[in-house]
């Protein structure tokens, strides 16, 4: 038996009835090209492979070559990238599908990495409260930075929980489920860089308004405090809104109405 890696968030999945849910949530078949993320004793990686074209599996830790030998020797149609999933470029790879019981300790950097390029559909298991955080609401607890910019991208549903009991080693909390669907017609953008700076600013002081909230954090959009003030007493928005009760329609809105306040003052 491989003693698992607690430093790396190994948490080997071991319920077939869970991997069957998280398989039928992907609807695959076999013009599906499936990533997945972590390899663990392989349980994901053997279904996955029976129903689609091909997998890559991404996974860092050399010491489950045994899995991964037993895995290859049998299904012919899977590739394993011993690397880092954080370092590998993901656009060299050819996959429509993401599948994964990801690392608990990358779910946000490779949340975004994800987001990054195209697919098709994902089906990815996080920490329960991450998933909660992922499908909040505005004026809710959870409500952040991640609600705002993964479902500026994507449809994001929390499919089911699945209970620490089915892992090993158990983990301290519950798991959850999510499937992402990119959206085809996100709201237009005028410059994504500017975008993605001002949501992290304003959700640094999300129980401040808005206007506190770009001040505070001014530095995250390379721009002067003061410069920054001037302009958003020119600006026709709510700025006095709490950061959290903004709804992200109105957060897309903000960030064009500002880029363009700020490209003007240039």
């Amino acid at each position: 038996m491989i003693k698992k890696n607690k430093k790396i968030g190994q948490c080997f999945l071991k319920d077939k009835n869970i991997v069957s849910k998280i398989i039928d949530s992907a609807n695959i078949n076999k013009n599906d090209t499936i990533l997945e993320i972590g390899l663990g004793e392989g349980i994901l990686t053997k279904e996955l492979s029976k129903l689609s074209k091909k997998v890559y599996v991404i996974e860092l830790d050399k010491k489950l070559e045994i899995y991964a030998d037993e895995i290859l020797s049998n299904y012919k149609n899977v590739e394993i990238i011993w690397d880092d999933a954080l370092k590998v470029n993901l656009h060299n790879l050819n996959y429509n599908k993401v599948v994964a019981n990801l690392p608990y300790q990358i779910s946000s950097p490779i949340t975004f990495k994800l987001i990054d390029r195209n697919f098709d559909l994902a089906v990815l298991m996080y920490q329960y409260e991450f998933a909660k955080r992922m499908v909040a609401k505005e004026n809710t607890v959870e409500y952040g930075r991640l609600s705002v910019m993964v479902q500026y991208f994507c449809d994001v549903e929390l499919l089911f929980k699945v209970p620490k009991t089915v892992f090993s080693p158990k983990p301290k909390v519950d798991s959850a489920v999510v499937r992402l669907t990119p959206k085809k017609n996100a709201y237009p953008i005028k410059n994504m860089d500017f975008f993605k700076n001002m949501v992290k600013a304003i959700f640094q002081h999300k129980n401040k308004s808005i206007k506190k909230g770009l001040i505070h954090s001014a530095h995250e959009m390379n721009i002067d405090r003061e410069k920054l003030k001037s302009i958003l007493n020119e600006i026709d928005f709510n700025l006095e809104q709490k950061v959290f009760k903004t709804p992200p329609t109105e957060i897309y809105k903000l960030a064009n109405i500002l880029y363009d306040g700020i490209s003007n003052s240039n």
